[in-house]
């Protein structure tokens, strides 16, 4: 359970910066400015033999754009199997509160950047849908298998599908389900 904690706040902390430097870019260039973050955090079992650490992180910024960044930390076979961040960009729509909860509908996204490295398995990709040179490889869904995007499109179908997040009303948290449903 100390290990769990020390991860969670390892992820924690990387998404801090995320937002960190995401405002502080946003501060410089005229851009849009962030609104505020909110956060959830998530564990699965997973094939190895361990478990996958999930950190979300909503930026809703002010112009109605969001940048959700989704780390994940994979652990198995007693190792740290990879580490994995993607910044998902577009835009979004704020739905009727609800028991505390407003609903926030994010549209399938204008940019997709993806990051993983594994020492364990051999990958270091970076992608950016906007400037990647296609084909390019993406993190495997199954072990052994050649993930290959082609296109734009490819990487945004694979991490930008439209969702719906709902933020607590109190608080800086966000959950991934209807919390009324």
């Amino acid at each position: 359970m100390k290990k769990f904690g020390k991860i969670v706040a390892v992820v924690a902390a990387a998404a801090s910066v995320t937002a960190v430097a995401a405002s502080l870019s946003a501060c410089s260039d005229g851009a849009a400015e962030i609104e505020n973050t909110y956060l959830a955090g998530t564990s699965e079992g997973n094939a190895y033999g361990g478990n996958d650490y999930i950190e979300y992180c909503l930026n809703l910024m002010d112009d109605g754009t969001y940048e959700m960044v989704k780390t994940v930390y994979t652990y198995g076979y007693s190792m740290n199997l990879g580490n994995y961040c993607y910044q998902i960009f577009g835009t979004y729509t704020e739905g009727t509160s609800s028991d505390g909860y407003t609903p926030y509908t994010l549209s399938e996204a204008t940019r997709v950047i993806v990051n993983a490295y594994s020492l364990a398995g051999g990958f270091d990709i970076h992608v950016d849908s906007e400037t990647a040179a296609y084909p390019v490889e993406l993190p495997a869904e199954v072990q052994g298998e050649k993930n290959m995007a082609n296109s734009a499109d490819d990487v945004i179908d694979a991490y930008g599908a439209e969702m719906t997040v709902y933020i607590a009303a109190s608080g800086n948290t966000l959950s991934l389900t209807n919390p009324n449903a």
